[in-house]
């Protein structure tokens, strides 16, 4: 187990690493020197002492290989750089917008799983085939339902014409409940159809059919047997969705005027801000790859076989040589 752990987090970090060299080359190692261009614009509102000072800190007169090794030792120090439009720390204006998105995609993230479980027990356990066979439509409807529309739909549902919260600047629990509903419906989508499948495909196996003729009721079997051998490949589709939950909250906070990281980006891609950009590239990044990593970490405990087939092959005698 400690090595498998060892080997996750070696593949994680090489993953961050490329994201964040991936990003650079593409915003800083540009014909145009973007920073520079930025910091000279007439409109913009940082005085000439600070563009002096930016100029300087990420070294804009030195080599590009320079300037890449330099930038990697200022975020190996926790060091982001300074947006080009206020001037201020690039980590302070995410530490000031990290929490609100957070709380949105972690509450989008339960509501999800929630709903993913309920459409696919609820399909499994109920006697009326029609309901069965709607619920089974229902990942494929909501995934075809644009993010953004849905979240529109919401808000003339819910805050126009009913009233229950304010579209517009509002902090209260009721919008954050609602955006996260909005965001939920069509990341449930795949988890739903891929536990679904799941589910259906361990009901064919034969350990299923003996607990029938042992006398173990539907809602038993279900519960304690096939669905937690049928989490395995749903957890994996979890480790992706929650990373693209960080992209989607671009969509819903604008929609729903929420401050927070996607409300950040928009702002920084329309004022080409650019070390802005690029740190919310690298937090959409961690976020991906540390889902992905919690996952794989989880996977030995939640379906004992893989911890027994990696004990197996670490307990495998070496092929002993022919004799001659």
């Amino acid at each position: 187990m400690s090595r498998y752990l060892v080997r996750r987090t070696a593949q994680a970090l090489l993953v961050l690493w490329l994201a964040y060299t991936a990003s650079y080359a593409l915003l800083f190692l540009i014909p145009l020197d973007p920073i520079s261009v930025r910091l000279a614009d007439p409109d913009n509102p940082v005085s000439p002492e600070d563009a002096a000072r930016i100029l300087s800190y990420y070294g804009l007169d030195r080599p590009a290989w320079e300037q890449y090794l330099g930038s990697l030792h200022r975020l190996f120090q926790g060091d982001l750089g300074y947006s080009l439009i206020s001037g201020e720390r690039v980590g302070t204006l995410i530490g000031k917008a990290v929490p609100s998105t957070l709380q949105l995609t972690g509450l989008g993230l339960a509501f999800a799983v929630l709903l993913a479980l309920a459409i696919v027990t609820v399909a499994t356990l109920t006697r009326w085939k029609a309901l069965r066979a709607a619920l089974e439509l229902l990942p494929s409807l909501f995934v075809s339902v644009p993010m953004f529309w849905l979240g529109l739909l919401v808000i003339q549902l819910f805050s126009f014409r009913l009233g229950l919260f304010v579209a517009v600047d509002d902090q209260a629990p009721s919008s954050l409940l609602f955006a996260a509903l909005a965001m939920a419906l069509p990341v449930s989508a795949p988890l739903a159809a891929v536990l679904m499948a799941s589910v259906q495909a361990v009901y064919h196996e034969p350990f299923v059919d003996v607990l029938k003729t042992k006398g173990a009721g539907a809602a038993r079997i279900y519960t304690r047997h096939v669905l937690r051998n049928a989490l395995m490949p749903a957890l994996t589709v979890l480790g992706i969705t929650a990373g693209e939950l960080v992209a989607g909250a671009v969509v819903t906070e604008t929609i729903f005027s929420r401050p927070g990281l996607g409300f950040l980006t928009e702002r920084s891609v329309a004022s080409q801000d650019l070390p802005v950009i690029q740190a919310v590239v690298l937090f959409a990044a961690a976020v991906f790859v540390f889902a992905n990593w919690l996952v794989d970490v989880a996977h030995p405990l939640v379906d004992p076989r893989v911890r027994a087939s990696r004990a197996a092959n670490r307990a495998l005698p070496l092929a002993e040589e022919p004799k001659s």
